[in-house]
C-alpha cells in the first residue's frame, strides 16, 4: 500500500511553517560585526516536520511515490538547514536558510507522482504479473495464443505472453510476446472513442515491418505497430479516409526500452518517442464507431477467432502473421488527445533513473 504523504505537507501549511513569516532579527543593520544570537525556533521545526516528511516518502515510480532525485534534492536542503541550525549565522543566513527550506517543501510536494489527465483514463495495463485493468474500468485482458504462418497457411502459434523483467530490472512486469501471444480485451464502446492516446514502453527484439502493438479491427478502425527501421505506424479510419502516418525520423533501438505515445484527434496524429515530439501529422475526422464489436488485441493484429482463412475480399482475411516481437509494459489508453506537457509528464513519472 503507498503512503501518502500530503496530508503532512497540509499540515505543515496549516501549521503556518510554510506561511513564510519572516524570523525577527536580533542584530542592528549597521552593526560592524556579525551577531550570532539569531532565533532559530522556526527554522528548526520546519527542519523536524519535513525531516519526517523525507522519512514518510517512498521513492519509486508508482503514484503517491516520489522520483530518486525529488528524494536527493529535499534531503540536499534538509542537510544545509540542519548545519545552521547546528553553526554560528547571522538572523539574515538564518532568515534566507528558511526561506530556502521553504521553497525546496513546495517543489517536492509538486513531484508526487500523481495520475496524467485521470479522467480521461479508460484503462492501464501495468503488466505487474498479470494483465489487468488497474483502473476500476475492468478492461482486463486475458492471456491467449495467435495465429502465425503466410497466407493460406495460417497455424496457431501456441505460445501464451510470458512475464518478463521490466526496465527497471523488475522481473515478472512485463510481458514478452513471441510466436504470435497476444492478450484480448473484451470490446467495449469505451475502448473505441473517438480520439485516443496511447502510452506504452517498448523493447522491441527485431525489426520487422508488421511488428503489431495494439489493434482495435486493423486498418477498420485503427493499428499501432512498429514498421520498417522500427518507425511508429499509426493506421486510424475517419469518416472522411483511412490515414496511416509513421514518427520517422524517430524510432525504436531493439534490444532497449522506449517510451512511446501516439495521439490522435484535433486534427492531427501525434508521435513521442522518449518524452518528445517526434512527428506530427494531419488528420481529418474522428475515429470510426465499429460496424461490429472486435476485441481489442495487445501484440496482434485480430483476435485468433476473427480471422478469415478463405474468402480474400473479407475484411478480416488473413495475409499472414503480424504480430509483435519483443516486450511491452505500463500501456496507458486515453478517449482524449495528451497535451505534450502530459506526455513529458508520464514520461518523466515512468522513466528509469
Amino acid at each position: 500500500m503507498t503512503l501518502n504523504i500530503k496530508p503532512l505537507y497540509n499540515l505543515l501549511i496549516a501549521t503556518g511553517l510554510l506561511a513564510g513569516t519572516l524570523i525577527t532579527s536580533s542584530c542592528k543593520h549597521n552593526d560592524a560585526t556579525p551577531v550570532y544570537t539569531a532565533n532559530k525556533a522556526q527554522l528548526k521545526q520546519l527542519t523536524d516536520s519535513l525531516n519526517l516528511v523525507y522519512t514518510s516518502s517512498i521513492e519509486g515510480h508508482d503514484l503517491g511515490q516520489y522520483p530518486k532525485q525529488a528524494r536527493t534534492d529535499l534531503k540536499e536542503s534538509l542537510d544545509l538547514a540542519a548545519a545552521v541550525n547546528t553553526g554560528n549565522f547571522t538572523s539574515q543566513e538564518v532568515s534566507n536558510a528558511y526561506a530556502n527550506l521553504r521553497r525546496a517543501a513546495t517543489a517536492f510536494s509538486g513531484r508526487i507522482i500523481e495520475e496524467v489527465a485521470a479522467a480521461n483514463l479508460v484503462a492501464k495495463w501495468l503488466f505487474t504479473g498479470n494483465a489487468m485493468d488497474a483502473t476500476a474500468n475492468h478492461h482486463d485482458g486475458q492471456l491467449m495464443s495467435g495465429i502465425i504462418g503466410t497466407e493460406g497457411h495460417p497455424a496457431d502459434g501456441g505460445t501464451l505472453p510470458v512475464l518478463t523483467t521490466d526496465r527497471f530490472g523488475q522481473a515478472g512486469s512485463a510481458y514478452e510476446f513471441t510466436n504470435g501471444a497476444y492478450i484480448e480485451v473484451p470490446y467495449t464502446v469505451a475502448l473505441n472513442p473517438g480520439m485516443l492516446s496511447i502510452s506504452l514502453w517498448i523493447n522491441p527484439k527485431e525489426t520487422n515491418s508488421d511488428n503489431y502493438m495494439m489493434s482495435l479491427d486493423r486498418w477498420n478502425g485503427f493499428k499501432f505497430q512498429l514498421q520498417t527501421d522500427n518507425f511508429l505506424y499509426m493506421t486510424v479510419k475517419t469518416p472522411a479516409s483511412t490515414f496511416d502516418n509513421d514518427s520517422n525520423p524517430g524510432k525504436m533501438t531493439v534490444g532497449a526500452w522506449h517510451h512511446a505515445v501516439v495521439t490522435v484527434g484535433n486534427g492531427a496524429i501525434n508521435f513521442y518517442i522518449d518524452g518528445a515530439l517526434s512527428k506530427s501529422t494531419s488528420l481529418a475526422g474522428t475515429l470510426v464507431q465499429l460496424a461490429s464489436p472486435v476485441n481489442l488485441a495487445i501484440g496482434q493484429q485480430l483476435p485468433k477467432d476473427k480471422f478469415n482463412f478463405t474468402d480474400s475480399t473479407d475484411p478480416n482475411y488473413f495475409y499472414g502473421g503480424t504480430f509483435f516481437r519483443g516486450s511491452l509494459d505500463d500501456i496507458r489508453y486515453y478517449n482524449k488527445v495528451l497535451t505534450t506537457a502530459e506526455v513529458t509528464q508520464i514520461y518523466n513519472n515512468e522513466k528509469p533513473n
